[in-house]
């Protein structure tokens, strides 16, 4: 399975890079002194496919958020984005800490991360759903009472799963949350309804489904976070997403990902 993922988003960041590209920069004047590379450190939980993964076998960072944020470093003027892999639960302190400049990671906006990180403008804004057996005889959330719901360690599924059952299977990753629903450990799995999306198109057509939305969501705004007070480069990455997304680049990433989303 693992492989079959390698494969799959190194042909959607084929796709996706497909045009993106700009053109060869001016070569330097004999004895001339290159200016100084301009990074920009972002941090990713690189284990959250479509939104972020690495690929081991060619060493790089893959999927939606990483070609999003490399199109936005590069409307910022920065030449490239330099990508640092932090466990989720530590990436609001890698900020803190002074360890990254940014951080994206299909991150939720709410208010208790609002404490501790500015957020830039929203750059999707999703749903939380519930994911079952294709053909269970489940029209809304309420089916997961007292069921066996399995969820991503550390995400907001945790809290939103909690408050339908104590029964809760803590997975490393949304993978492993869809194994243990197809494998019949768990019942239910709660996640992102883009992740959701691209595991039901790409692996699991015909075997999973979308149950329902989880009624009352209303932290559904995924944003890029900065260290609280970072004002200067709050405002820098709300002006490069404003002129990204109105590139026709953005759309293209977005189908190319998720499909035509509703």
């Amino acid at each position: 399975m693992k492989k079959i993922l390698y494969f799959v988003l190194a042909i959607i960041c084929v796709l996706a890079f497909t045009g993106f590209g700009g053109g060869a920069g001016k070569a330097d004047a004999p004895g001339q002194k290159a200016p100084a590379e301009k990074v920009l450190r972002v941090g990713t939980d690189a284990n959250y496919p479509p939104f972020e993964y690495y690929q081991g076998a060619s060493g790089t960072f893959i999927g939606f958020d990483v070609e999003l944020m490399n199109g936005v470093a590069r409307e910022m003027g920065y030449n490239r984005a330099e990508f640092v892999n932090v466990k989720f639960n530590n990436l609001l302190t890698s900020l803190q800490e002074g360890q990254v400049d940014a951080v994206i990671s299909c991150m939720t906006i709410t208010d208790e991360r609002k404490k501790t990180a500015d957020f830039t403008d929203p750059y999707l804004v999703s749903s939380n759903v519930v994911v079952g057996l294709s053909g269970i005889d489940a029209r809304n959330a309420d089916a997961m009472k007292d069921k066996r719901i399995a969820v991503e360690r550390d995400s907001i599924h945790v809290k939103q799963a909690e408050t339908y059952s104590a029964n809760i299977i803590k997975c490393d990753d949304a993978e492993e949350a869809l194994k243990q629903l197809l494998n019949k450990k768990a019942d239910f799995a709660v996640m992102d309804n883009h992740a959701a999306r691209f595991y039901n198109t790409h692996f699991y057509k015909g075997e999973l489904a979308v149950i329902a939305e989880l009624p009352g969501d209303k932290d559904t705004a995924i944003g890029i976070a900065v260290a609280k007070g970072n004002k200067e480069l709050l405002d820098k990455l709300n002006a490069g997403l404003q002129k990204y997304r109105e590139d026709a680049a953005y759309y293209q990433l977005k189908n190319t990902y998720f499909g035509k989303l509703r």
